[in-house]
């Protein structure tokens, strides 16, 4: 015999929403103080491309969950988003200074 879960009020169904617009202002403003905390100089133009990722991530967070691991999985993707918009370009650098050290030798 299965049992249905009550269903959520509607309040509790809308607060996707709200995180998923946190996420959306948090995500371009992670990049920009990634940017500014960053030792580098400036994200060059070709890899300013790589920031596709934390966005898309950020993006995924607008479809509306229907279950409680949904809604988890949106909530992880969106925080996962904004850290990776936060620490690129500090991940960028230790990446191109690592390749210099073994090429330079």
């Amino acid at each position: 015999m299965t049992t249905n879960p009550m269903p959520r009020p509607p309040y509790a169904r809308r607060q996707w929403l709200a995180a998923a617009v946190l996420f959306t202002v948090l995500a371009p403003a992670a990049a920009w103080l990634g940017q500014a905390l960053s030792y580098g100089p400036g994200v060059p133009g070709p890899y300013a491309l790589f920031y596709v990722v934390p966005f898309v991530l950020v993006a995924a967070a607008w479809i509306p969950p229907r279950t409680d691991v949904q809604r988890r999985r949106s909530l992880a993707m969106g925080s996962a988003g904004c850290l990776l918009a936060l620490f690129y370009p500090n991940v960028l650098l230790v990446a191109w200074l690592v390749l210099w050290a073994l090429t330079a030798g």
